[in-house]
Order: structure tokens, then sequence, then C-alpha cells
């Protein structure tokens, strides 16, 4: 991608901040990424949507990043234009029942918000790292509830229609996925329909999930989330720790002491470590129980917003993959 002359257009648009060689370990959970070519923070919804619409016009690879966690970025950085929702999306309207907020609203937010406007529903979301925006891509969930419970419709971009809303049924959610992950769509704004219940009873309920992460998730120490996804009816923590695999390091990537299926970055680690330190995992637990860990962070490098750069493409580079049974 010849950068000049897309820092030119974007900045000449006036939408909020351009740069250039952005690292992208500013921006992620995990505290690791490479360079983006070009990095731009719209100040509005309209400013994401223009910036939307003119990369879509000039046929550019494009990633949209909120608060960066549940994604690994790669160190050789992102041949793209990454488009941060930081500031153009943190709007919020309460109309009891229901909650409109942009994708780049922080979770934990958006729940203080629910709380005292004595809105029930949210509880679960309020020890979820991150933005709407990935809860509704990831189908984010915890202590029993997931997102599906709660959307009612999103506000979506595409590149074929533009700016449209589309009811919860058609974003698909299922565990720990959903449309967006399979469509070029982007999340801008979500609709959400709450019940009515009593501030106290909200408080206590997202006090004891804060508290329950706080003791069995490290939460002091930079990381993406869990690893990889639960291999229902199991539990990837559980398998992970079977095999011994708390405290295995690659580089400054180790596996938490607290929890197996966290990844921790002890200072330095980049992303190759990070991918070694999934591939010994996953590579161990088919050998001792036959089941194919899938991740349930996202992969970011090249290839992001034109043809994907696949988890088992990543594997397969480095002769370890292993194929479903």
């Amino acid at each position: 991608m010849q950068v000049e002359p897309v820092m030119t257009q974007l900045r000449t648009m006036g939408i909020g901040e351009v740069k250039t060689g952005e690292p992208l370990s500013r921006h992620t959970s995990f505290r690791i990424g490479g360079p983006a070519a070009v990095f731009v923070e719209p100040d509005t919804l309209g400013g994401v949507v223009e910036v939307l619409n003119s990369v879509r016009d000039q046929q550019l690879p494009y990633f949209i990043i909120g608060q960066g966690t549940n994604i690994l970025v790669s160190d050789q950085g992102v041949d793209a234009v990454v488009i941060s929702t930081a500031r153009g999306l943190r709007q919020i309207e309460v109309e009891p029942p229901v909650m409109r907020a942009g994708s780049g609203v922080l979770l934990t937010k958006l729940c203080r918000v629910a709380e005292r406007a004595g809105l029930a529903g949210l509880e679960f979301a309020i020890s979820i790292p991150g933005t709407l925006g990935g809860a509704l891509v990831m189908n984010a969930g915890a202590h029993g509830g997931s997102m599906v419970e709660v959307v009612d419709s999103v506000l979506v971009w595409d590149a074929i229609s533009g700016v449209r809303r589309i009811a919860a049924d058609d974003v698909q959610f299922q565990y720990r996925q959903s449309r967006f992950m399979h469509n070029p769509w982007i999340a801008l704004e979500a609709t959400l329909r709450l019940k009515s219940g009593d501030p106290a009873e909200i408080r206590a309920k997202m006090h004891h999930n804060m508290d329950y992460r706080r003791k069995s998730q490290p939460v002091g120490e930079p990381n993406a989330g869990s690893i990889f996804k639960n291999p229902l009816p199991d539990y990837a923590g559980r398998l992970i720790e079977a095999i011994g695999a708390k405290g295995w390091r690659e580089g400054d990537a180790a596996v938490s002491d607290l929890h197996a299926n966290f990844i921790i970055n002890q200072g330095q680690a980049r992303a190759v470590d990070v991918l070694n330190l999934m591939r010994r995992i996953r590579r161990r637990v088919f050998q001792e129980t036959g089941i194919v860990l899938k991740p349930e962070i996202r992969w970011i490098g090249p290839g992001e917003g034109g043809a994907d750069t696949t988890w088992e493409n990543l594997w397969y580079e480095e002769g370890e993959g292993l194929r479903e049974p």
C-alpha cells in the first residue's frame, strides 16, 4: 500500500488524528504488535463512516480496532488502514428498558451506566475487558451470560449497502462467534434490550463477578483474555492445566499460573512467542486427549481486510498444524 497518498487523502477529510507507523502494541491489551501502515482515529461516528467509505472506494485493506482485546497482532505489523473506534464510537443513550451505545464504548462503562439507570441484564459483562464492538463480534460472555441475550439490533456498515440496521437474529450469534467474523461488516452501534431492576442488586452481582475475575484471572498483567475456546462440554483451562502447562514460556510470553487458558506478556513478548506457545499447548493437548483446541483470540496480520491469514495457515507454515480429527 502506498502510504503517502492515503495519508494525504485522510488528512484532507479532517475527521481526526492520522498517523503512519503507529505501533499497535500501544493499542492492544497484550501490548504486542508491529506498526500500522496508516492509523486513523476519527472523532465521530460520521468520521468513522467517512473513512470506511474512503478505504472501500480506494480498495484499501483496513482493520477496525477498539481496545485491542482478544487479538494478537503480527510483529510485522499491518499493511493496512487501521481505524480506531476509541473516540468516534463512544456515545451512550438510555431510554429504559433500552440502551443504545457505540461500539467503541468500554463494556465496564456500559455496565455502570446500566446500573445507575436500574437496568439489569448486563451484569455478566462487567468482568469482560474491551469494547462493545469486540463483544458483538465474539458474542462475548461470562458468568453464564452472553451478548446474544441482550442485543436487540446492530447498526452496521458494509461495503455494498453502507450503513444499515440489522436485527439480532441476522447477526447469527453462536458460542464465541457471530456473522461479523465471516462477513465484511463493521458494527457501529448496538441497541440493547434490558430489564428493570434494583440498582443495589445489580451492583451486588457486578461486584461478585468482578471479585471472581480478580481471584481467577491475571487481571493486572498484559493479556488478551482466554486464548482458546472451550471444547464444550469441557474447558480449555482444565485441559491445559492437566498437561502441566502452567508456567510454560516462550520468550517473555508465559502461561499464567492463575488461569491456564491465559497467556501473559511478562515484558517484551512478541507475537511469534505467543504463537509458538499456543502451538506447544495445542500439540500437547491433542497428543494426550485427541482434542484440537481452537483459538478464541483473532490473529491480525498480513491479509486483514483482504485475503485472510487464518490460524490454520499459521500452524501449517511452521509444519505444526493439526486438522480436525
